[in-house]
């Protein structure tokens, strides 16, 4: 036995210590453990302004299964601290699969863990489920844009004011997406006017009765069609279901300034949109890599990406439309993971594993 009681090989070469425990959390525990939504704001704003910079994040790989329109995705992502030994920094990946028959069999289309890592060792820190994250980094993405774009500075403050000091907002689609994103726009636009449509509008109606109470929403209706929901909104959120129909919007509807939040890829924001905005994504590789065949059919370049705009290394625009596409980076899933994980910790929640 070696003098420091490390057991040895009969070849003297000291075999590995016993790995740190893995924790687990399950999605109520990732909930019980999620920081509160300033925190989130800011995480979401530390990920953008990261990207570009201080972060490698290599394009998406995944695999396709038979089922028709299927995925399964792993996004890799390091955030580089400031000590020099690495002990700062975050690595770690997402592992997402999209099944769509799924929902016919009583179960959620998507699934997905989120891996965390040593960053100095590489051991296996915890593994979490990953939905609840999603949501919760997605909302706080559309956060930082509508913090920058509607919530801050004089711009935002002029555009309040000429609408009567509470903004107009429609929310397309009144799914998960959409209740993880109400919170985050009465924290943003106290008092707004929130319109919501959904193809299945008695589900929009349920959404609306059950939003009243949100805090920071000063009013709720569910409409029928698209147009209706956009006309005169200060912002638009698109969050509905992926489908055959691409850029199903008319810009024609929308208000000469509105900005125009989209989470759901190109399925409402058509391209003559995105030509004549201000154009900014999360991530320009990304989505360039995303641009083919039918998806964003007709997109330009980029303008900018938000941690250009938010870093103010983009060029300044005064007025018009702003288009915000983020299609999900797995940054923000390992930025916010890191956070949870920090919090389950603190809170003894999860069950450790033996390494």
């Amino acid at each position: 036995m070696h003098p420091g009681g490390a057991a040895e090989s009969a070849g003297n070469v000291p075999l590995a210590r016993t790995m740190k425990p893995l924790r687990h959390l399950c999605a109520a525990e990732v909930a019980a453990a999620m920081p509160p939504l300033p925190e989130r704001l800011d995480l979401a704003e530390r990920t953008m302004r990261a990207l570009g910079r201080n972060a490698e994040l290599p394009a998406k790989i995944g695999v396709h299964p038979r089922q028709p329109g299927s995925l399964a995705h792993a996004m890799p992502a390091l955030l580089r601290g400031e000590a020099a030994d690495g002990s700062l920094d975050l690595i770690g990946a997402k592992w997402i699969t999209g099944f769509p028959a799924n929902p016919s069999l009583g179960l959620p289309a998507y699934h997905a863990l989120v891996l965390l890592n040593d960053p100095v060792t590489g051991e296996p820190l915890a593994v979490m489920e990953a939905g609840t994250i999603t949501a919760a980094r997605t909302a706080a993405i559309s956060g930082t844009a509508i913090r920058h774009f509607l919530s801050g500075g004089a711009a935002a403050e002029a555009r309040v004011g000429a609408a009567g000091g509470a903004l107009r907002v429609a929310i397309l689609g009144a799914g998960a997406q959409a209740r993880g994103h109400l919170p985050v726009v009465g924290h943003l636009l106290p008092g707004a006017q929130v319109r919501v449509v959904d193809v299945d509008h008695a589900r929009a109606t349920e959404f609306a009765e059950e939003s009243t109470a949100v805090e920071g929403i000063g009013s709720m209706e569910a409409v029928a069609s698209v147009s209706r929901a956009v006309d005169s909104a200060d912002l638009v959120i698109s969050m509905v279901s992926f489908g055959p129909n691409h850029q199903a919007l008319d810009p024609a509807w929308l208000a000469p300034d509105t900005l125009f939040v989209a989470v759901d890829y190109d399925m409402q924001a058509p391209a003559a949109l995105a030509l004549e905005a201000l154009f900014v994504v999360d991530e320009r590789d990304q989505f360039l890599a995303t641009r083919s065949g039918s998806g964003f059919a007709g997109y330009p370049d980029p303008d900018a990406t938000l941690g250009e705009i938010l870093r103010g290394e983009a060029p300044p625009r005064a007025g018009g439309r702003v288009l915000v596409t983020h299609l999900g980076v797995g940054l923000a899933d390992v930025v916010f993971a890191a956070a949870v994980l920090a919090r389950a910790e603190q809170l003894g929640l999860g069950r450790l594993l033996p390494g």
